[in-house]
This record gives C-alpha cells, sequence and structure tokens, in this order.
C-alpha cells in the first residue's frame, strides 16, 4: 500500500475505527513509509489526541533511532500525548543502553578492518537493518578516513525519515574535521533549523574544508540565522570558504530566508 492510500483509507474511516484500524494499516506500508505516515498524523493539528497517543505508541515500535523525537512532544498540550511520549522515551532510552554493547561490537569490527570496500560493505549491511543501535554504528562511522565510505553514510543518513540527531549533535563536537564535514552536510541536507544553534560554533572551525561545508549546508537550510552566519563565512579568508558562502547568499530571494 502507498503512504497515499494508507491516507485515504485512514480518512475514511470514524473516529473510533481509526484507532482499531491503524495498526493493521500501517503494517500494509513499507518501513519507510511507515514512519513518514506516523508522523504526519501525529504532527498534524487535526488529528483527535487518540489518534496521536496511539500513533505515538505504534512509532516507537517502529522509530527507535530518535528518542529526542519523542522528547519533543512531552510540552503538548493534551495530556494522553504527553503520556504516551513520556513512556515511548523511556522505553527507547532502555532500549538503547541495552543494545550500547553490539554497535560497541561492530564499531570494533569496523576498526580492525583496513580494507574500505569490505568496511563499506559491512556498513550497507548495517543500513539496511531495523535495530535501533544501527544509527550509532552508522553515525560513528562518519568519521572514517575513507571518503568513498562517508559519502555512503551522508546519502544513507540524510534520506532517512528519522535520525538520531543526539548521536550527529556529538558526532559534530569531536572531530576529526572530515567526521565534522560529513555530519555537516548531512543537517544541511536535512534541511532542519533546529540543527543551527549546533552548527553556529563551526563558522570559526580552524579547518577550511569543515567551514566551506558549513556555507554550503546553511545555503540548504536558510532562515535568518544562516543568512547571519553566511555573511561572517563570506567574509573568510579562504577563496573556497568565500565562494561558496557567497553562492549560498545569492539564495537569498528565496523566500525561505525571509
Amino acid at each position: 500500500m502507498t503512504l497515499q492510500e494508507f491516507q485515504e483509507r485512514f480518512r475514511a474511516l470514524g473516529p473510533r475505527a481509526r484507532i482499531k484500524a491503524l495498526p493493521s494499516l500501517v503494517q500494509e506500508l513499507s518501513a519507510a513509509d511507515r514512519s513518514r505516515a506516523l508522523l504526519d498524523l501525529i504532527q498534524d493539528a487535526h488529528s483527535s489526541p487518540l489518534v496521536r497517543s496511539a500513533s505515538l505508541r505504534i512509532l516507537k515500535t517502529c522509530c527507535a533511532e530518535d528518542p529526542d523525537l519523542f522528547q519533543s512532544f512531552l510540552g503538548d498540550r493534551n495530556p494522553a500525548v504527553v503520556k504516551a511520549s513520556a513512556r515511548a522515551l523511556k522505553d527507547i532510552e532502555a532500549l538503547h543502553r541495552r543494545s550500547f554493547p553490539v554497535a560497541r561490537a561492530f564499531l570494533k569490527k569496523l576498526a580492525a578492518t583496513e580494507d574500505k570496500d569490505r568496511r563499506i560493505k559491512i556498513l550497507r549491511a548495517v543500513a539496511r537493518l531495523s535495530a535501533p543501535w544501527t544509527q550509532a554504528v552508522l553515525i560513528e562511522s562518519l568519521a572514517d578516513p575513507s571518503q568513498h565510505v562517508r559519502d555512503f553514510l551522508v546519502k544513507d543518513l540524510a534520506r532517512r525519515n528519522v535520525v538520531n540527531q543526539r548521536l550527529l549533535i556529538k558526532r559534530l563536537a569531536v572531530g576529526p574535521w572530515y567526521g565534522k564535514s560529513a555530519v555537516i552536510a548531512i543537517m544541511g541536507m536535512r534541511g532542519n533549523s533546529a540543527f543551527l544553534k549546533h552548527l553556529a560554533p563551526s563558522v570559526s572551525d580552524p579547518n577550511a574544508d569543515v567551514r566551506r561545508s558549513l556555507a554550503e549546508a546553511l545555503g540548504q537550510i536558510g532562515g535568518k540565522d544562516s543568512l547571519c552566519m553566511l555573511v561572517k563565512l563570506a567574509e573568510d579568508k579562504n577563496p573556497y570558504v568565500k565562494r561558496t558562502a557567497e553562492e549560498a547568499l545569492r539564495k537569498t530571494s528565496d523566500p525561505k530566508f525571509r
């Protein structure tokens, strides 16, 4: 079933029937569409509190990668939504703690694998899994010295419906420079303005490629805060950083910057 078909079938149901049918309807979707459909229902202002709460409970079982996703609903006005979010957050954080040894074992195996083609083969296999520890492995591996490996990881993590923002932010803070550039590229491609406050320190990063990556990402994210940082980067002494920032500034005519 496609996402559009799901939406049409769901809207055709009555209020009580929606709650009852939601779990089985969601199961007919692909894994990627499943999380997208549930997020749409949770974020839809017209969804009832019961539908939103039910969607949060189901989302926990198929989308445990990002605890902060559930954290964001703890301030909701409806007590049922807050309760469902708190329960999901508690269960997911416990799941991540239990799965940490698995992620650590995979990272140890990757560190001992000298052949970059072999490393990317392992990471491709990990990326196909839906276990909660997989993103810990993928995000930590953004510090891989191989550009080929990093390019694969950036593309994979940027296209996901949900990514562990907490781990991305942590990876950004520790380097190496090429790991930072990879994280910044993902944040830019995802276009989430919530990343901007974490990206701000990179304006003065000592590495030119990090600053260049930042300029490109800011052009993708847009907004007034991005514009302020781009103005600073357009004065950068490095010609590549300066040129990238200037190109991004040309996008200021786009409504998203207003």
